[in-house]
């Protein structure tokens, strides 16, 4: 997994490891100035303040640990304790699986009105549906308007069994019927129910109770708290009141493809002491990231994750091309490989994720419009070159403009705007690609990573 969320913060992170790495040495005003920004930029993310200062307190006390200044570099070592406690910071570990094939499991969302539960639903149901499992949903908010119809037109979109009535008015009993149906032999009987719930304020006291009382009358194999990640500090103490009020497992935080502050959200991990999930990233039902700590904070950090680009790769069937990987290495891309990079890059969820795991958590800015979604203008463009042109768009200058934009029914600029497009993305997948020789303060590390502590050569250590 990985997403590009909490930009601000993931460029104040790598400009602050960049400025540790320069350091002539490491004492004690250097890792308070260090510390200082980072409670800063933890701040500006908004986390809460008693987090931020609990989170620098550790890596203080462990980076003027004495024992280790002879054993390895202590720059690197504060890398590693800021990677390590981020880590902590987001829950430490995995969230646990808690679904098994051949054995019915019920999942209850709740969360306040608007965290966005019946959409995590959906996203929930496909999901799971993808991996193999028979899936139904219930429907039991029967205080928002619309809300069976927006599920029911969901789960109609992919596939999925929903079951709820908009004239019953008891949660209660929407959920027994709903579990009934999909627990009966037959093709109704479903892997895994997912129970959507009416949003609940920390302060109404009669919703909270209701929801307790359906926890308990329904008892689900895990209840799931949705948080919206635009919620900002607020979220820690609304996610510590459904704590105390029910069992909470995990969390899911939605909306986080557009929250520059999303740490309020992920930093509620800490009021639960319940793992993060999943993260929402976007509004289309695919778009539904397992969350992972490690390489969540990799990509903040910079960190590439080869194994996830790998295993991404391999679910949505896309073939490394040798040839295709010698020529953007050398930076001598074509348009017929930016063409199907381009299609490779939206079956991956687009640029923006395809970047996370290199380790780029934010987005270089001349990439930013680059149409992965505009590949039918793409192929009619090309469509009016010559094969030289499309394996050598570097030539392609005025005239030739000219004529590949009336030829191909489109404009000077649009063709412009394509080639300018090929030079950037040439540039950047050079850049991920190609191994670099290390400068006077741009070491390697034992595994050859450009920039990139080796973090196992710690494990003794720490």
């Amino acid at each position: 997994m990985r997403t590009v969320v909490l930009e601000n913060f993931g460029k104040t992170l790598d400009g602050l490891i960049r400025k540790v790495r320069h350091l002539p040495e490491i004492d004690k005003n250097a890792i308070d100035a260090i510390l200082l920004e980072l409670q800063r930029s933890l701040l500006m993310a908004d986390v809460k303040v008693e987090i931020c200062f609990q989170v620098t307190e550790n890596i203080r006390k462990r980076a003027m640990d004495q024992e280790i200044n002879k054993k390895i570099d202590r720059r690197e070592f504060i890398i590693k304790i800021l990677h390590d406690e981020l880590i902590n910071l987001l829950g430490g570990k995995d969230a646990p699986k808690r679904i098994k094939t051949g054995k019915q499991t019920i999942i209850l969302l709740i969360g306040i009105q608007g965290s966005g539960k019946t959409t995590t639903v959906g996203k929930l149901a496909n999901f799971y549906s993808k991996n193999g499992f028979k899936v139904g949903a219930i429907c039991t908010d029967t205080d928002r308007p619309g809300a069976y119809e927006q599920m029911a037109q969901t789960m109609d979109s992919i596939g999925v069994k929903y079951y709820g009535n908009p004239k019953e008015s008891s949660s209660i009993k929407l959920a027994r019927k709903g579990i009934k149906l999909f627990s009966k032999p037959g093709k109704d009987k479903t892997d895994l129910i997912i129970i959507d719930t009416a949003g609940r304020h920390k302060n109404e006291s009669g919703l909270m109770a209701e929801m307790q009382k359906l926890e308990k009358i329904i008892k689900p194999n895990e209840t799931i708290l949705v948080i919206d990640g635009t919620l900002g500090q607020q979220a820690y103490s609304q996610a510590k009141a459904f704590s105390e009020s029910t069992h909470v497992g995990s969390i899911i935080i939605t909306k986080l493809d557009g929250s520059a502050k999303g740490g309020g959200a992920l930093s509620a991990a800490a009021a639960t002491n319940a793992p993060i999930k999943f993260i929402g990233v976007g509004e289309r039902v695919d778009d539904l990231d397992k969350f992972h700590p490690t390489s969540f904070v990799g990509t903040l950090m910079g960190i590439p994750d080869l194994q996830g680009l790998m295993k991404k790769m391999d679910e949505v069937g896309i073939e490394p091309d040798k040839d295709q990987e010698k020529r953007m290495r050398r930076g001598k891309m074509t348009l017929n490989d930016m063409y199907l990079q381009l299609k490779s890059i939206g079956k991956m969820g687009g640029l923006k994720k395809l970047l996370g795991f290199f380790g780029k958590a934010n987005i270089p800015k001349e990439l930013k419009d680059v149409a992965e979604d505009n590949l039918d203008r793409i192929e009619v463009i090309m469509n009016s070159m010559t094969p030289y042109e499309r394996d050598n768009p570097a030539q392609i200058k005025r005239s030739r403009i000219d004529r590949i934009a009336k030829g191909s029914g489109t404009t000077y600029s649009d063709v412009k705007a394509l080639l300018k497009q090929w030079s950037q993305l040439n540039k950047t997948m050079r850049e991920f690609l190609k191994p670099k020789r290390p400068g006077k303060r741009d070491r390697m590390n034992s595994k050859g990573k450009r920039g990139i502590p080796d973090f196992s050569s710690f494990k003794d250590l720490t």
